[in-house]
């Protein structure tokens, strides 16, 4: 699978590189109705649920951003660092959406059947996608309304790991390996057209904490892979650091690597 655009970009829609089913589920069945059972729990292991925390925190560079967490649930992962002038959350679960207290404001909205935001543009300083682009059926219209909301120079953060509802998630990713996925992501971004050339960073290997449930079966830590650039037009440079530890070659073709395993949630 070559998931890197062509090197002018697409001459016409994205999808036509990609199989009619590339963006289809195992169950096609409504998420309104798969969502409505609250999850409130956590996705990952605490260590990997620290990385994340800890990118998030290191790239919010913005003073008292206006922040949108993207397909929200209960948590948000912003450090106690992060002073957010708002923080809105759209998602598709009420309960676990009031749940979360970092949000100031929450919508429900199904951007598999409505692929666009309900926001007016350049409307957010940061927006952020954690462990749920896997389910973007319509992902490149996604990433281009990102664009539209986001700010210019502002960031978008996609993290995502190999834990995922297969039945839920699309059909490219579920066939994939974790470095292909991470070219896939970077293609969304590029072939958008509205960002700066997205860099990326990958947590691996990491011990497993002795408490966590899967402990017993001799696994790293949750992989953490994360995805990001800012918007095109800025003024100047945002200061926004650039993460240790990239990944930078073998996005469209390297192996599976070890641990490279899926696991599916409950």
């Amino acid at each position: 699978m070559n998931t890197e655009p062509g090197q002018n970009g697409p001459a016409h829609s994205p999808y036509e590189s990609f199989e009619p089913d590339t963006f289809t589920r195992a169950d096609e069945s409504s998420d309104n109705e798969f969502y409505m059972r609250d999850r409130l729990v956590s996705h990952l292991d605490w260590r990997a649920l620290t990385t994340v925390e800890e990118i998030i925190g290191k790239l919010i560079v913005e003073e008292s951003p206006a922040i949108l967490d993207l397909m929200a649930s209960w948590d948000s992962h912003l450090p106690a660092t992060i002073r957010p002038s708002r923080v809105t959350g759209l998602g598709l679960n009420r309960n676990e959406l009031l749940h979360n207290n970092a949000l100031s404001e929450r919508v429900i909205h199904d951007l598999n059947v409505v692929p666009r935001l309900p926001f007016e543009d350049a409307a957010f300083d940061v927006v952020l996608n954690s462990l749920s682009v896997d389910y973007l059926v319509k992902p490149f219209e996604i990433f281009r309304e990102v664009g539209r909301i986001l700010k210019k120079g502002g960031l978008f953060l996609v993290v995502f790991s190999n834990r995922m509802f297969p039945q839920k998630a699309v059909k490219v990713w579920t066939q994939s390996s974790e470095t292909e996925r991470v070219g896939l992501v970077r293609r969304f971004f590029l072939d958008s057209g509205l960002f700066e050339q997205p860099e990326v960073f990958a947590s691996r290997g990491k011990p497993r904490p002795a408490d966590d449930k899967y402990a017993y079966l001799g696994i790293p830590s949750d992989p953490v892979y994360a995805v990001y650039a800012e918007r095109v037009g800025a003024a100047g440079p945002s200061g926004r650091p650039k993460l240790a530890e990239p990944l930078t070659r073998g996005f469209s073709t390297a192996a599976r690597q070890g641990g490279d395993r899926d696991r599916t949630d409950l």
